[in-house]
């Protein structure tokens, strides 16, 4: 559905977005001798993903007048609208703290943008409009409209997050897919050490390191997770390493709308128990590893 998929890749460049007007921010701080030139790139770049963000969710609109039933589709939209309004949100708070007109105003373009395509989903859909005014356009947490109905959901469950790439994939994690009860995320620093005589070591901070996000859970496939979808529980793994086997960065938004940015998916670690008669699980425990992807590594 090119409606759906132009939805979603706007939430991607929202998001790259954010995490580049982030970073644009903290070079800014340094307040270095070439920390300008960083800044100006990074403006630039981000300005680049808003405008694009806008542009995607104004062809989305155009191509809602020709597209068929969404009814199955309402969830994954709905996620997506509300991960675009989460972004910008994000890159609204930076600029407005950093006083940047410029980057305001793509902001302001994307949000404009934004609330016309919703309008004309809510009316095509025949999602009634919400009684409290702003209370659908705010939600991006597990209260929000739909937010269960979607691709291998099978109940109105509240998602824990939400994968997304720029191929237009999605995974949402709930109850209903592959639901994790563990999060471990890690940040590294890199700090030198130079040994000295008869003294302490002295240390040096060199630059920051790596992240990486470790998600931990269990899918029971007997009990129907996806199956009303007709995407068995056992393949919600598989997912997930198609997903990964494409090696291309993803981006990360909590159920709550917090963006977590792009990260790498490095690793799916799957075990398999209570077999049944065939040799399928009905019990999957599994492991997620992603690894920060770090926009401003490739261009700055």
């Amino acid at each position: 559905m090119e409606f759906q998929r132009q939805i979603t890749q706007a939430a991607t460049q929202a998001s790259i977005a954010t995490e580049r007007v982030r970073n644009m921010n903290r070079v800014y701080e340094r307040n270095s001798p070439t920390s300008a030139n960083t800044v100006a790139v990074l403006q630039k770049l981000a300005t680049g993903n808003l405008n694009n963000a806008a542009d995607l969710l104004s062809g989305a609109g155009s191509a809602l007048s020709v597209a068929s039933d969404v009814s199955p589709k309402v969830g994954t939209v709905m996620r997506s609208l509300n991960a675009v309004q989460s972004s910008v949100g994000s890159v609204m708070t930076m600029a407005n703290a950093s006083d940047n007109p410029t980057i305001r105003s793509a902001a302001e373009g994307v949000t404009g943008a934004l609330g016309d395509v919703r309008t004309k989903f809510n009316a095509f859909a025949g999602i009634k409009a919400p009684s409290a005014p702003g209370s659908l356009a705010t939600s991006t947490g597990s209260g929000a409209l739909f937010s269960g109905l979607l691709d291998g959901a099978a109940t109105a469950t509240p998602h824990l997050m939400t994968l997304s790439s720029d191929q237009g994939d999605t995974f949402h994690f709930n109850l209903s897919t592959a639901a994790f009860d563990k999060l471990r995320r890690t940040t590294k620093y890199k700090v030198a050490s130079q040994e000295r005589l008869n003294r302490q070591e002295a240390l040096q901070a060199v630059s920051q390191g790596g992240e990486t996000i470790t998600l931990s859970g269990v899918v029971f496939a007997a009990s129907g997770a996806g199956r009303s979808s007709g995407n068995p529980g056992i393949r919600q793994i598989d997912a997930l390493r198609a997903i990964g086997g494409r090696m291309m960065p993803v981006q990360l938004t909590t159920g709550y709308g917090e963006v977590l940015g792009r990260w790498y998916l490095q690793a799916v670690e799957e075990e398999q128990e209570a077999l049944m008669s065939d040799g399928a699980p009905r019990k999957q425990t599994f492991s997620l590893e992603f690894g920060r992807y770090g926009e401003d590594y490739k261009n700055v």
